[in-house]
């Protein structure tokens, strides 16, 4: 014979069963997510493959949350994050995370190209992880992207390296005035609007297209300047850089 109690326990444990039963969990593996620049520079391609049990996809950028039934997907608006889930229902994958800031390097010191000093640099680069560096144009002609031109201009002008005579490179590097001061609000590079030389002041912001061909391609970099001081007397520019990594992308979010 089985008590009352007893029964009361297999009951319950009939309806736990048939409870869970009903809500299965399921385990959704991550996206595996490749990304590329698209519309020369202005939008960036996600493209996965398809997760198994995924109903739908999840694009969460800084300000917005998207949903794709299938890949490929466009992310069209600046963002310093792209996350990506696959979803089913209330199940929801781990993230693919995508980091698109732009890398900041606070402070670099160049130097006018007339200063004697052959200690001192009159240009500047930036290395593969994004860090913007001073070099000299007498020892690392190679890795300018820019040098500092104070007898052309006044106080002094950001010029391609191809441009000096004779060349330091073969870079077809140019620069555009953001008409701006607000190194964290300009969060876009423009499409146009380039030249090799380009006259800088205190203050001033700017954008920075780094090239060896004369269109646009993913193999090109995009990066922002500003004019943090300037002296004179001792023909030295202070500059705060933001470099975007991703290749042909923009985007410049710092």
């Amino acid at each position: 014979m089985i008590r009352k109690s007893a029964w009361i326990l297999v009951f319950a444990a009939a309806l736990l069963f048939v409870g869970t039963g009903c809500d299965t969990l399921v385990t959704l593996d991550k996206p595996n997510v490749t990304y590329a620049a698209i519309n020369d520079g202005a939008a960036l391609r996600l493209t996965w493959g398809a997760v198994t049990d995924a109903k739908e996809y999840e694009i969460k950028t800084d300000d917005s949350t998207y949903t794709a039934t299938s890949s490929p997907f466009d992310v069209t608006t600046p963002t310093k994050t792209i996350e990506v889930r696959a979803v089913n229902g209330n199940d929801k994958s781990d993230p693919a995370t995508i980091d698109c800031k732009a890398f900041v390097t606070p402070s670099v010191e160049v130097y006018g190209i007339s200063d004697p000093d052959p200690l001192h640099a009159s240009g500047f680069g930036f290395t593969a992880d994004g860090t913007g560096v001073a070099y000299s144009v007498t020892n690392d002609p190679a890795s300018l992207d820019f040098y500092i031109d104070d007898g052309n201009f006044t106080p002094f002008g950001f010029v391609n390296p191809g441009d000096h005579v004779p060349p330091f490179n073969a870079k077809l590097n140019t620069a555009m005035d953001a008409g701006t001061t607000n190194f964290d609000a300009f969060d876009m590079a423009d499409s146009t609007g380039y030249i090799s030389q380009l006259a800088g002041a205190v203050s001033g912001v700017y954008a920075l297209w780094l090239s060896t061909s004369a269109a646009w391609t993913v193999n090109d970099h995009f990066a922002k300047a500003k004019v943090v001081a300037y002296d004179a007397g001792t023909t030295k520019a202070t500059l705060k850089f933001a470099y975007q990594k991703i290749g042909g992308l923009r985007w410049l979010m710092n």
